[in-house]
């Protein structure tokens, strides 16, 4: 449960991508305690916000792994350290707390840290903006996934192809909303599963489907949609629009990490020029181009540990073979 004044924690990770939950894993491991704040809904970064559904063929120790599957087994991988996953915060402010740790800002509160990890990938993904006539003409429109339970008993318009979509359409079915889906498109995306649960629950009337479909404007009660030539109004008390995301880096271009571009040039284990703030994944200067998977974990490893040795001193920075602690450590909450 999150607190209203959150504790410091040892290890404050920014990003809740593959590179940062592997960060704080590692961290946990080292027998850490550790937050990790995440600008989305939901922990996955670019895996979950923009292919789920995709398969992931360079994930070590997996010859093919969807991406959500990939991300699914980072957070079981972490879930015995209890961290503490803070989710739709976007990192804004980065200050010092006077006794030699980190203040991170968002818009919600502040967190001290003794080290930051900075896993941020290509910035904080937010939804697109919604882009329909009379969108100011409705009272209730959301662009990210929403809590299905929060809207059981609604009609929910569902607009979009990607997986989020296909996702929400079902989830919300299950939690009891009258849902109708639609898209510009006949296809929508998402994993073999998860479309054969749509194509289910579409056959037994439980999900209306109304693609392809041009959405030509929104109402104060729901939307006037075009489906095969023929005007529809369909009513909607929640208009849910999942077209994607958009990387902003722009909260953390005014930090003073000597940017070059968009990356943070680092040293040995991920070092910025900030003393106990490390960098990892897509906006370290030592990765370059080479934007892997494989890459970003080594980085969050080797940034993880140098941050448990700045944080902890008695704590060497090799953190030693995994299999010969004989399973995982107990949580710094029950240190």
């Amino acid at each position: 449960m999150q607190s209203e004044q959150p504790s410091r924690t040892d290890v404050l990770v920014i990003g809740g991508g593959p590179a940062g939950l592997y960060a704080a894993f590692y961290a946990g491991w080292r027998g850490l305690s550790v937050r990790v704040l995440e600008a989305r809904v939901e922990p996955g970064g670019q895996l979950m916000a923009l292919y789920p559904d995709k398969i992931v063929y360079d994930a070590p120790g997996s010859p093919q792994i969807r991406a959500a599957g990939l991300v699914a087994a980072l957070l079981a991988q972490l879930e015995p350290l209890e961290a503490d996953l803070r989710m739709g915060e976007v990192a804004r402010t980065l200050g010092p707390d006077g006794e030699g740790g980190w203040i991170v800002g968002t818009d919600k509160s502040q967190y001290e840290a003794g080290a930051v990890i900075l896993a941020a990938g290509l910035g904080a993904l937010l939804p697109r903006d919604v882009r329909i006539a009379g969108v100011e003409t409705h009272p209730d429109i959301r662009t990210d996934l929403p809590d299905p339970a929060g809207l059981a008993g609604r009609q929910v318009l569902v607009v979009g192809g990607v997986p989020q979509a296909t996702r929400a359409a079902l989830e919300l079915v299950e939690a009891g909303a009258a849902v109708t889906l639609t898209h510009r498109r006949a296809g929508f995306r998402g994993d073999p599963g998860m479309l054969a649960r749509l194509e289910a629950e579409r056959s037994a009337g439980r999900l209306r489907v109304l693609a392809p479909a041009v959405l030509s404007h929104l109402t104060p009660d729901g939307a006037e949609l075009t489906v095969n030539g023929e005007v529809a109004h369909v009513q909607a008390d929640t208009v849910l629009v999942l077209n994607g995301y958009l990387p902003d880096l722009s909260p953390l271009l005014g930090w003073p990490l000597e940017w070059e571009g968009e990356y943070v040039p680092d040293g040995p284990g991920g070092q910025t020029v900030l003393p106990g703030v490390y960098v990892v994944g897509d906006l370290a200067r030592s990765g370059g181009d080479f934007k892997l998977l494989s890459l970003a974990f080594g980085q969050a490893a080797l940034a993880a540990n140098h941050a448990a040795h700045h944080v902890r001193p008695e704590l060497k920075v090799r953190p030693g073979h995994s299999s010969e602690r004989g399973g995982y450590p107990r949580p710094a909450s029950q240190i």
